[in-house]
């Protein structure tokens, strides 16, 4: 991986604890502002475009909540111009004045515009237990 890439991951990491403090300017502003970014968030639905995608951004900033974030990177891959990160990210979200731990599986892909790496897609949903009753 390269050096601009690793800078990239060390703020993209930073911006998201700033985003589940409520503080969504610095993670919107590691996203590309185009009309391709999609955004299929984690309390559901999704969002298209730049516009869209950043007001999703600023209303699941208001409400996440969320203390005590770390990340667990299940795979990381990173070409010349696009990369993709699957991660689970584990969170502490505090509703109704009660603790209430989350995780999230995340798939975040990446490109480089002008030299510099932007999110371009993020897929998060809830983790939840294995249906072992599946064959």
């Amino acid at each position: 991986m390269d050096e601009a890439w690793e800078r990239f991951m060390a703020a993209f990491k930073d911006a998201q604890r700033e985003m589940g403090a409520g503080r969504p300017e610095p993670f919107k502003a590691l996203w590309a502002h185009t009309d391709d970014v999609v955004i299929m968030g984690g309390f559901g639905g999704y969002e298209r475009g730049w516009e869209q995608v950043s007001a999703r951004l600023d209303w699941a900033s208001e409400g996440l909540a969320a203390a005590g974030r770390s990340e667990e990177n299940i795979v990381t891959v990173a070409g010349e111009d696009l990369g993709y990160t699957v991660d689970l990210e584990h969170m502490t979200r505090h509703l109704d004045g009660q603790p209430r731990p989350l995780t999230l599986r995340c798939t975040q892909v990446y490109r480089r515009e002008n030299g510099e790496w932007k999110v371009v897609l993020r897929h998060a949903d809830a983790l939840v237990q294995k249906d072992e009753q599946q064959r």
